[in-house]
């Protein structure tokens, strides 16, 4: 397996904007990725989900953060373009915050989920926009419509081009 992880030494790390679907909440994914090989990527991922209000009979405040451990296997459908399957567990915080004119109550919730996922990916260099839905299975079933900007860096570059003249 160590002679695996140097065979490929690449990092990438992604930018993204979220929605999840159910409570209509939109947020920021920060991630990083380590590539095992061209095709199977592993990586930790954070989501903040800003507080939104809504307003009703009373004040509803709700914002969560999500921790994610998620695996992809990157496939290749034309030149640039690759799609992937993801799968991993996802760990959410999720707050509400409850106001009307007698009282103020919080609720928390902490829920593990399964996460799956289908992507569309455009390498170019090491820009790589791409197009993710998320399907996560717990206790709520959630979906989540992800927007993407990755940067990969690679390391030991040198040895690799030397290798290849």
């Amino acid at each position: 397996m160590a002679a695996g992880l140097a065979a490929q030494n690449k990092l990438s790390f992604d930018l993204r904007a979220i929605r999840q679907t159910r409570n209509k909440v939109n947020g920021l994914n920060i991630s990083a990725f380590y590539h095992f090989s061209e095709t199977l990527a592993g990586g930790l991922e954070l989501n903040r989900f800003f507080p939104v209000f809504k307003k009703e009979e009373e004040q509803k405040e709700l914002s969560a953060w999500d921790f994610d451990l998620n695996f992809h296997y990157i496939l290749s459908l034309a030149g640039h373009l690759k799609w992937y399957p993801l799968t991993g567990i996802s760990h959410t915080s999720e707050t509400e915050k409850i106001k009307n004119e007698v009282a103020e109550d919080w609720t928390k919730e902490k829920i593990w989920f399964y996460n799956t996922d289908l992507g569309i990916i455009r390498e170019k260099g090491h820009w790589a926009p791409h197009a993710e839905y998320s399907y996560t299975w717990g206790d709520i079933n959630q979906q989540f419509f992800l927007a993407v900007l990755s940067y990969e860096i690679e390391w030991n570059h040198h040895n690799k081009h030397n290798s290849k003249t």
